[in-house]
């Protein structure tokens, strides 16, 4: 049995590692806030405090041979963990984002994107700023940086796609299905001609919880779960395994920009007249875990979804919004 230390693994892919890890008969210790879902894992030592505050400090003065962080969203609040930990952890988990990249460049993601990808510079107002969706990629990617800079350190770097599956709260791989589910019509851009890799939430799981047992490894690793697959496929497929037949409505780029329709927040998924994929390769190469299709994965999301009654996403524009576009379309 190990000794692991987990910063999260209440909320999503954190919960499903758990969840794999309490299986296979290993006890990770749980730091976090206590905010999500404070009462599962009863069975696990939890320690509960703010990593931003002096409560990290806890994790302090023991060994550990995994850690896995979750939860950083701060260059300098990582700087100071991985010091703590100096001397006391076999090794460090680190889960980062495919964001560290560009994300409007199509030049560049004009074929799937590899590790050695220049990354996002982060000014120093950045990774001060407290703030963290204004420069979300940039403070990851300088956690990269950090942690690649410390030679010591047996660092391990993941870079998940958008990530979907049980346990999600963003809705945002949701949206479609909801749409394939629920409506008779459904609006798609630009005959939803662009490509994606995404992540799914089980394989990513086992993926990190591969890591924590792998000897050999690189430093950096793209991870997303599935070959690329188009919006359109994507949508057919979920039409197909739920037996439904929505008509789908096409429209060009234009009319999103005319209609202040924004990509990724109001039409998840889409980045616009662009593909947004990453090369696996080396995960695949390095560590011992075979990926679920992208098929089988939309199965296991289904039944997620049934088992909550499929309420209506949180995220993107509204069904009710939708069919107001959808009669400005077919006018």
């Amino acid at each position: 049995m190990k000794k692991i230390l987990i910063l999260g693994g209440t909320g999503f892919v954190g919960r499903i590692l758990t969840e794999n890890l309490v299986a296979s008969g290993e006890k990770p210790v749980l730091f976090n806030r206590g905010k999500r879902n404070p009462d599962i894992f009863p069975e696990l030592r939890k320690i509960t405090g703010d990593r931003n505050t002096a409560d990290i400090k806890q994790i302090a003065g023991e060994s550990w041979d995994t850690v896995i962080d979750f939860s950083c969203m701060h260059p300098d609040n990582l700087d100071e963990v991985t010091d703590l930990l100096k001397g006391n952890t076999g090794r460090f988990i680190f889960i980062s984002t495919l964001s560290v990249f560009p994300m409007t460049d199509p030049q560049m993601w004009s074929a799937p994107v590899g590790e050695d990808t220049p990354t996002l510079p982060c000014t120093s107002e950045q990774r001060k700023d407290p703030n963290v969706m204004p420069a979300y990629g940039e403070k990851k990617a300088e956690c990269e940086r950090i942690l690649l800079g410390k030679e010591w350190l047996d660092a391990v770097i993941f870079r998940p796609g958008l990530i979907y599956g049980r346990y999600d709260h963003t809705d945002r791989f949701y949206y479609w299905l909801y749409r394939a589910k629920v409506c008779e019509r459904v609006l798609i851009p630009d005959h939803g001609k662009e490509r994606f890799t995404a992540t799914y939430s089980e394989d990513f799981a086992k993926l990190i919880e591969s890591a924590i047992y792998t000897v050999s490894h690189n430093k950096v690793y793209n991870a997303s779960t599935h070959t690329p697959v188009s919006l359109i496929d994507n949508l057919k497929m979920a039409c197909r395994l739920l037996d439904k037949s929505p008509e789908i409505i096409s429209r060009e780029a234009s009319f999103f920009v005319e209609n202040k329709i924004e990509p990724w927040n109001d039409i998840p998924l889409w980045v616009g007249d662009m593909d947004l994929c990453m090369d696996n390769s080396k995960a695949l190469r390095d560590f011992p875990v075979k990926f679920q299709s992208f098929e089988d994965s939309l199965k296991g999301c289904i039944e997620y979804y049934s088992s909550l009654d499929w309420k209506a996403p949180i995220t993107g524009i509204s069904v009710e919004k939708e069919i107001e576009y959808i009669n400005m379309v077919i006018k």
